[in-house]
């Protein structure tokens, strides 16, 4: 008996002919195609009418992203382009139905759940409003949607997208790197000999340190006396999303007022923190930091260790 091929075939259709521009990925024995653009195309595309029907979307720069759903694609994503949440997104993955057979409103809703939660687990940062909600199925639309979402899966894959890929392992190691000859200090050129010795970069503090990446915004912290403290030179967002929560913004206004935050040349939406800032809790922390009701979560901060010269 012959068994069948897991050889599959991805079709990448250029409408307009430029190797840069909108581009939609399908496969003739799937039920799922990929819309892929750059948003600054967003106004041409939506003109020419080529994204209709229930969809779920990802606005992306390759390392955050945000996940959506919605009946009219074009209309949402230009009030996203104009949102400065998420003005990190540089292109748009729109996953519709094929040709023939488009996607219904739960399907989307579905598809962004099953995104979003997959996103995380791989190490994205996933920008979210309020949380995406697992619609109810029945046994036989969940085992259809599993292989429309396998489909999906690949070919966004094959349209470059990267969000669902799990992110590298850290690295644990110490690593030295030899001074070159003329870095040697000799005997008689007057440096004192405490002058020459290694200079380390990353030695642990003694306690687990974590880190929070949202939105382009890096942050240290670590739990000291039943509180947990973001350092000193940790980044804050400036923008506070729709969402936030009023006791979140009382603290993120008392925040601001308390003159302890500085302009970073260049980066207009988050400030660096000149003082290290206690709070109750780690979720408060994130909050407060990103100026968002559903922030990334805090992760351990890899303790590495690299010695520049001796």
């Amino acid at each position: 008996m012959r068994h069948p091929s897991n050889a599959t075939t991805t079709i990448i259709h250029r409408p307009g002919g430029e190797r840069g521009g909108y581009r939609m990925i399908y496969d003739r024995a799937a039920r799922v195609a990929v819309h892929e653009f750059a948003l600054t195309d967003l106004s041409a595309i939506a003109a020419a009418g080529l994204l209709r029907g229930a969809c779920a979307y990802i606005l992306t720069n390759g390392k955050a992203a945000y996940i959506g759903e919605s009946e009219h694609a074009a209309r949402r994503i230009a009030d996203h382009a104009a949102d400065p949440a998420k003005s990190f997104a540089r292109h748009a993955f729109v996953i519709a139905g094929s040709e023939g057979s488009p996607f219904d409103k739960v399907v989307a809703v579905d598809f962004q759940f099953r995104m979003t939660v997959q996103a995380v687990e791989a190490g994205t940062e996933v920008i979210k409003g309020a949380n995406p909600v697992k619609p109810r199925l029945a046994s036989a639309d969940i085992a259809t949607h599993d292989r429309i979402y396998a489909d999906t899966l690949r070919l966004l894959a094959d349209a470059g997208c990267t969000i669902f890929r799990p992110a590298a392992a850290p690295s644990h190691d110490v690593v030295e790197a030899s001074p070159a000859p003329a870095d040697r200090v000799s005997e008689d050129d007057g440096t004192d000999a405490a002058d020459s010795g290694p200079m380390t970069i990353g030695v642990p503090t003694g306690g687990q340190e974590f880190e929070l990446r949202y939105c382009g915004l890096w942050a240290r912290g670590y739990p000291s006396g039943g509180r947990f403290i973001v350092a000193a030179g940790s980044e804050v967002r400036t923008h506070t999303n729709g969402s936030v929560d009023e006791l979140t913004r009382r603290r993120r206004e008392e925040l601001f007022r308390a003159d302890v935050l500085e302009e970073i040349p260049g980066a207009p939406d988050r400030r660096r923190l000149a003082a290290a800032v206690a709070f109750a809790t780690q979720s408060i922390a994130a909050k407060v930091t990103c100026g968002a009701h559903s922030p990334a979560r805090w992760t351990p901060l890899a303790a590495r260790a690299v010695v520049l010269a001796r």
